[in-house]
């Protein structure tokens, strides 16, 4: 809609997809528009990302970036005003974790 504020999301470490999904359908029942960055270093997640942008509609209007980078390195195009990321990583281990994401707030909007 015109006018309408676009929210922008980053989800840090984005592995497979699961709090990108959740949030595309989050901003779907609050009737929001978003732009979504899926940020993850892992190859294979990314794949898995792009086939997600193929294969789920939900993924599929133009609203989801899938960016293949280190978050503690990438340099965002835009600021976020909402960060999303899990605190334990699929092995259920921190992942560096709480390092990571004290400096990926450097992404979100004041």
């Amino acid at each position: 809609q015109a006018g309408e504020k676009v929210a922008t999301i980053m989800v840090v470490g984005a592995g497979r997809g699961p709090l990108v999904s959740a949030s595309l359908r989050a901003a779907k029942r609050a009737n929001q528009t978003v732009k979504v960055y899926a940020v993850e270093k892992n190859p294979s997640a990314v794949c898995t990302l792009h086939r997600h942008l193929v294969e789920d509609p939900l993924w599929a209007e133009g609203r989801v970036e899938v960016v293949h980078a280190d978050m503690r390195f990438w340099q965002a195009e835009e600021k976020a005003d909402i960060l999303v990321s899990e605190l334990l990583g699929s092995f259920g281990d921190n992942e560096l974790s709480p390092e990571c994401l004290d400096g990926a707030q450097r992404f979100l909007a004041p």
